[in-house]
């Protein structure tokens, strides 16, 4: 029960970045972070400024837009089904 719980609170998490980073005009299914990390690359100041906040939040992580961006990539957060 304990692990059905997390991974629902997991769900809801991404589906409120994914809302949020819609409402900012994004990718509906993007999270901002993964935004955040693919403008960063194309070298867009705002977002390398945006990239460098959001990581120090997640500052447990090495890279936190990186990873977002590549779970993006491999859509780890995809029932397994549903990957392609």
């Amino acid at each position: 029960m304990k692990k059905r719980l997390k991974a629902y609170a997991w769900n809801l998490l991404v589906a409120v970045d994914q809302l949020l980073n819609a409402a900012l005009a994004g990718y509906p299914d993007e999270t901002l972070s993964a935004r955040t990390h693919r403008k960063a690359e194309a070298g867009q100041w705002f977002w390398r400024s945006l990239r460098w906040f959001i990581n120090g939040l997640f500052f447990r992580q090495d890279d936190h837009c990186e990873d977002s961006y590549l779970s993006e990539k491999e859509r780890r957060h995809s029932p397994a089904e549903l990957r392609g």
